[in-house]
C-alpha cells in the first residue's frame, strides 16, 4: 500500500502544479511592455483597425488579466485554443512538432549516456591521474561554454569542412506506412487493442514508424540527419553527469559496507558492482531531469540546427508573443516534467530498497 498511497498523492498534486506553472508563464508573458495582437498580424504597419480589434476580443485582450487566462486554460484543455499565427489548434501543432523532439531528445540522450557513464567510471577508478583530470575538465568544459559556440563549432567541423551531415529537414515514412500504422487499432482484434493504441503513440515518431514498416532507409537517414545534434547535446551534458558519478563513485566506495564487503574477501568485480549500483540515485535524479529538458524541447539546439520541434516552436512563441503557444508549450513542459520526475521516484525504490514510500 506504500507505493500505492505514494502513487495517489503524487497524481493529486498533478493539476495544481501544472495550473501554478501555466500562471507563472502567463503572468510573466502578460507584463511584457507590447501589444501582442498587433505582433501576430504584422507589427505597427498595421492599417486594419476592425481586424485588430476582433483578434483583441477573440482572445479577450478586451478583458481582465484572470479572464483572459481562464480562456486561455479552458481552451487549451478543451482542445480549442487556436495559435493565432499559424490558424491551427496549438495541440495540433505540438502533435506535429512533439515526435520530431522526441527523435532528438532519445538520440541525445543515448549520446549523454555513451559520454557520462564511462567516463565517471574511469574517472573513479582512475582517481587524481590524467584520466580524471580530463573528465572533470570536460565536465568544466560543458557546463561553462556557451551551447550555441559548441553547435557552430561541430557545424564548421561536420557540415562545412567534412561534409559528414545535413541540416536541413526531417525524414518521414511514407504514406502509406502512416495509414497502416494508425489504421491498426480498427483492424486488429479487439484483445490486441490496447496493444495497437501503443504501436500507434509509439509509430507517431518518425523514426519508429518507419522500423515498424521496414522502411529502413528512413531510419537511416534520421541518424544522419540527427546525430551532430544529439552529440552536442551528449558533449554538453555529458561531461558533467559523468563528475556527479565519479563523486558519487567515491563517495559509495568510502561507505563501510564497502570496507566490510573488502573485509569479508569479495572480488574487486562485486565490490564495483555493489558500489556502482548504490551511487546511482544522484545521477538518476540528474539524468531524468537531463532527459526531461530534451523532451521539452533543446531551444537552442533545434534552432541552430533548424529542426521544427518543441523547443523552436517555444522559441518562435516567445518572439512573436504568441500567448496561446507560450501557454500551450509551457503545459507541455510541466505535464513532462511532472511524469519523469514521478517516473524517477519510482526508480528510487527499485534502485535502492532502502527507500520506502510510506
Amino acid at each position: 500500500m506504500g507505493l500505492l498511497y505514494f502513487v495517489i498523492r503524487r497524481t493529486i498534486t498533478f493539476l495544481p502544479t501544472l495550473l501554478g506553472v501555466l500562471f507563472i508563464s502567463y503572468i510573466i508573458a502578460y507584463v511584457i511592455p507590447a501589444n501582442p495582437v498587433r505582433a501576430w498580424i504584422g507589427g505597427q504597419r498595421v492599417t486594419d483597425l476592425e481586424l485588430l480589434e476582433r483578434i483583441r476580443r477573440d482572445y479577450y485582450f478586451d478583458r481582465p488579466w484572470y479572464e483572459q487566462f481562464y480562456f486561455l486554460v479552458s481552451s487549451l484543455l478543451s482542445g480549442s485554443l487556436m495559435d493565432p499565427i499559424r490558424h491551427k489548434p496549438v495541440f495540433e501543432e505540438l502533435s506535429y512538432r512533439f515526435p520530431i523532439t522526441v527523435e532528438l531528445a532519445i538520440l541525445g540522450f543515448l549520446f549523454t549516456l555513451i559520454v557520462s557513464l564511462p567516463l565517471g567510471f574511469l574517472a573513479a577508478r582512475f582517481k587524481d591521474t590524467i584520466i580524471d583530470f580530463l573528465v572533470r575538465f570536460l565536465a568544466l568544459f560543458g557546463s561553462s561554454m556557451p551551447s550555441f559556440v559548441l553547435y557552430y563549432f561541430l557545424i564548421l567541423a561536420f557540415f562545412v569542412a567534412t561534409k559528414s551531415t545535413y541540416l536541413a529537414g526531417i525524414p518521414y515514412p511514407s504514406a502509406s506506412c502512416i495509414v497502416f500504422i494508425n489504421n491498426l487499432p480498427s483492424s486488429l482484434p479487439i484483445p490486441l487493442n490496447y496493444l495497437s493504441y501503443i504501436i500507434v503513440y509509439v509509430g507517431a515518431v518518425p523514426m519508429f514508424g518507419a522500423m515498424i514498416c521496414g522502411e529502413f532507409n528512413v531510419v537511416y537517414e534520421t541518424l544522419f540527419r540527427l546525430w551532430l545534434p544529439a552529440l552536442s547535446l551528449g558533449l554538453l551534458n555529458g561531461g558533467f553527469i559523468a563528475r556527479i558519478l565519479r563523486n558519487s563513485l567515491l563517495d559509495a566506495l568510502s561507505s563501510e559496507y564497502i570496507l566490510y564487503a573488502k573485509a569479508r574477501g569479495l572480488s574487486s568485480l562485486r565490490v564495483w558492482s555493489h558500489a556502482f549500483k548504490n551511487s546511482l540515485i544522484p545521477v538518476i535524479t540528474v539524468l531524468g531531469i537531463n532527459f526531461g529538458s530534451l523532451l521539452t524541447g533543446a531551444v537552442i539546439a533545434e534552432t541552430v540546427f533548424n529542426i521544427p520541434g518543441i523547443g523552436r516552436y517555444t522559441f518562435e512563441a516567445i518572439i512573436r508573443l504568441n500567448f496561446p503557444g507560450i501557454i500551450a508549450a509551457t503545459f507541455l513542459f510541466g505535464l513532462v516534467y511532472i511524469i519523469v520526475n514521478f517516473i524517477i521516484d519510482i526508480f528510487y525504490g527499485v534502485i535502492d530498497p532502502r527507500i520506502r514510500y510510506k
